[in-house]
């Protein structure tokens, strides 16, 4: 009897076509099993495990329901498991706000590509613009598309007389079985007063302050479930033959046949621009690679030339990519030689690009020698390398296959943050950092100390290398302070870092939310050993 409830489903795709679900309310179920499992793993609870665990329950309920619905997924599209499945991992072993925030981001938007392609489509067929905008679209594709789930599931349940006459005796059930327990949790209670504790503790809570956090939940479980819903049908009901691009995308592509540049005028510009470029090259090759005694005589102090300008080069860096890339799609090129010397113009310019990189990882490299490591120069560093990938990617995707750029550029994004999840930041800084102190005694313990619980290691290895050293400087309490006068404002790296050290041993102590076992993550439970360890010595 299941086909006589086919329900069909309305895609908001261009040509309206529909589709059908075979059993909506199976799907709605599972949607709602996943926004109460959300709001169990992830409401007032560190995040840990807990992100891979809900991951999985994602990935699982969708090949379920595909399973039911007969939807093979598309096999092309299952390398993105692979860097969902890592991102998703990263929870349980960075403790890193940073990192944490774009691994849940890197998550959120690997889960749309994945509701997007599961059945049908090409992930590189997206352009830039299509990878950034394809979340935003499967958000309103879920809104869209949980109406015609809900509305079916509802009907069913009505249509489904047993939902009642099931519900009748249970509650008769449950009213009778209450006198019951009552009657034993008291016999219970008086029998073991650890058991009576558990029982006091469930009626003391506060029922009436709570209703509206209680409330809250509801309202969010409610929304995410409708998000599932939508996101769900998504996934198991496009097809090939539905719209890849959004009707901007499809927009903007026809806007070269209304507005485009002729040859002379590109070829104007990236000539110019080329210029430009080399003349800051040569300059750099002079000054900033030829050494010191070059920008001393130039009236300028070597530290105070090298620490200005990478990230205005590592924006110039971006912008010039940009520059060929809407070049390359608004110009018209009429012959073979036009678009080669286009392409030989654009090379030109991405080379010259790559030779600003490298001044500015050369002056980020001199203003870390003379500073030491922190979370956003490290970023930069990284940053560098894989935008020096992409440009690399660009120049050959500019000759062969121009239309495969947006795929190299988003393994890059994702290869970005990736590198730095294995690099794990706050560690290597602090390791870099305590390095450096070791070769010039200079070392800003105050930032050391505010380096999350990945550092821990490395800050209880600090401890021992600062025994000794008298010099005094700003705590981390007075650091943003207006009032660095007092005393209490100063203190030696070592009694820096041991302030720090017992007060986030404290802090763990206190409260033991990060002890569930949803939200395990490897860098606390090896801060709160090492700690504890280094208490009782």
């Amino acid at each position: 009897m299941e086909t006589t409830h086919k329900e069909l489903i309305a895609k908001p795709s261009k040509s309206s076509k529909t589709l059908s679900l075979r059993t909506p309310v199976r799907l709605a179920q599972t949607a709602v099993f996943l926004g109460f499992m959300a709001d169990w793993l992830f409401y007032g609870k560190p995040l840990g495990l807990s992100l891979l665990l809900f991951v999985v329950l994602v990935v699982g309920g969708l090949w379920w329901n595909g399973r039911r619905e007969a939807v093979q997924p598309a096999k092309q599209n299952l390398w993105l498991l692979l860097p969902l499945f890592f991102f998703a991992s990263m929870a349980m072993l960075r403790t890193n706000s940073t990192l944490t925030t774009l691994n849940v981001l890197a998550v959120l938007c690997l889960l749309a590509y994945l509701a997007f392609f599961y059945a049908a489509g090409r992930v590189e067929n997206l352009n830039l613009l299509g990878y950034a905008l394809l979340p935003m679209r499967v958000f309103g594709y879920s809104l869209v598309l949980s109406a015609p789930v809900i509305k079916p599931t509802v009907q069913e349940m009505k249509k489904d007389g047993n939902g009642r006459r099931r519900l009748l005796p249970l509650l008769r059930g449950l009213l009778l079985a209450l006198p019951v327990l009552l009657v034993f949790t008291m016999l219970l209670s008086s029998a073991d007063l650890i058991f009576a504790d558990y029982v006091e503790q469930l009626f003391s809570l506060d029922i009436f302050n709570r209703m509206g956090e209680w409330i809250w939940r509801g309202i969010l479980i409610l929304l995410m479930s409708v998000l599932f819903t939508g996101g769900l049908a998504l996934a198991l009901t496009r097809r090939a033959t539905d719209e890849e691009q959004s009707e901007l995308e499809r927009g903007l592509a026809t806007l070269p046949s209304h507005f485009s540049l002729g040859f002379i005028e590109t070829s104007t510009i990236l000539v110019l621009v080329n210029m430009l470029f080399a003349a800051f090259v040569g300059i750099q090759f002079t000054y900033l690679f030829g050494g010191a005694a070059n920008v001393t005589e130039a009236g300028y102090t070597y530290a105070d030339y090298a620490r200005r300008g990478f990230f205005e080069l590592l924006t110039v860096a971006i912008l010039t990519m940009l520059l060929v890339l809407g070049l390359n799609w608004l110009s018209r090129r009429e012959n073979k030689g036009q678009i080669r010397l286009f392409n030989g113009l654009g090379s030109v310019l991405i080379g010259l690009v790559l030779m600003l990189l490298v001044s500015a990882w050369r002056r980020m490299a001199l203003y870390e020698a003379a500073f030491g490591y922190t979370e956003l120069r490290l970023t930069v560093y990284v940053c560098m390398a894989w935008l020096a990938l992409m440009l690399a990617w660009f120049l050959l995707t500019l000759w062969v296959r121009p239309d495969r750029f947006a795929i190299g550029a988003l393994v890059a994004v994702m290869g970005f943050v990736a590198t730095l999840n294995l690099i794990n930041p706050d560690a290597f800084i602090a390791r870099q950092n305590l390095a450096r102190y070791e070769q010039t005694g200079d070392l800003d313990a105050a930032y050391l100390a505010g380096l999350s619980d990945d550092a821990v290691p490395q800050l209880v290895r600090g401890l021992g290398l600062t025994v000794g050293d008298a010099e005094t400087q700003l705590s981390r309490s007075c650091v943003s302070s207006w009032n660095i006068d007092t005393p209490d404002c100063y203190a030696t790296p070592h009694q820096i870092l041991l302030d720090e050290l017992n007060t986030r041993y404290e802090s763990f102590a206190a409260d033991r939310s990060w002890q569930r076992w949803t939200s395990f993550n490897v860098s606390r439970w090896q801060a709160w050993g090492t700690l504890g360890f280094l208490a009782e010595s």
